[in-house]
């Protein structure tokens, strides 16, 4: 009885979300795994259209390199127009300053950075040319506002996310363009997978945790479908923590 009432209750909420949102096409970089696959479903559970694009493309899942402005250009073109952007795709090394490379500097910088500015360009000249509003997330981390070591390269990438979001937020706000960003902390995705493993490295994270838990995916998944929504519609140029109190330390 009791799985029937929340099959009930979980049904009813998600015809009002998608009531509350309409029904909306959004495109996911990122999308075939950690926290990009997660916001897909929680967007397709609400109602909503979702392309999902990937470095690796599948059946289910369009290639994009987001740090190439030729292959933005074709996933646009090779689809209808999109209401919403989530900018999920990314990359994390983890490096002593002293023994980064140049190479790799721009490895990182490209996909974060590059990959979020042409991401948020290509969507807003788009929505700006046919008049029509839009609303974008952007992955940012709890190391866009404090650092740590032995990734310089990522942190400077992502405090650069944080300060794109506020410059485009502003600059797009007369066409009704929305863009905001989520701060994931200690989320459990494949890319934090690697520091798990290591001895010791879960109980440190969560020691660290004013909430006493790792982060999931959904944590961060139901952060952005809030900012996407028309709930978030007084909301621009914000990069929200979700991480359990991480920032508070």
């Amino acid at each position: 009885m009791k799985s029937r009432q929340y099959h009930h209750y979980r049904c009813v909420t998600l015809a009002f979300e998608s009531k509350r949102w309409g029904m909306r096409r959004v495109l996911v970089t990122g999308g075939a795994s950690g926290i990009g696959a997660a916001v897909a479903a929680a967007l397709d559970q609400g109602g909503h259209e979702v392309v999902r694009a990937d470095l690796r493309g599948s059946d289910d899942v369009q290639q994009l390199d987001v740090g190439d402005p030729v292959q933005w250009a074709s996933v646009l073109a090779a689809n209808e127009r999109f209401d919403g952007l989530v900018n999920c795709a990314g990359i994390r090394i983890r490096t002593a300053l002293v023994d980064i490379d140049v190479d790799e500097w721009d490895s990182v910088l490209r996909v974060n950075l590059t990959g979020t500015f042409l991401g948020v360009q290509a969507l807003a000249r788009s929505w700006i040319a046919s008049s029509s509003p839009g609303s974008v997330v952007n992955i940012g981390s709890t190391t866009s506002f404090s650092a740590v070591p032995g990734q310089p390269h990522y942190c400077a990438s992502k405090a650069a996310v944080a300060m794109l979001t506020k410059a485009a937020a502003l600059e797009l706000a007369g066409h009704n363009i929305r863009v905001n960003a989520v701060a994931p902390g200690p989320i459990v995705t494949p890319m934090l997978q690697t520091r798990l493993d290591e001895p010791g490295q879960e109980d440190w994270l969560k020691a660290q945790v004013p909430l006493g838990r790792l982060g999931h995916t959904s944590d961060v998944a139901a952060a952005i479908v809030f900012l996407l929504s028309d709930e978030a519609s007084f909301i621009t140029g914000v990069t929200l923590p979700v991480d359990g109190g991480w920032l508070t330390r």
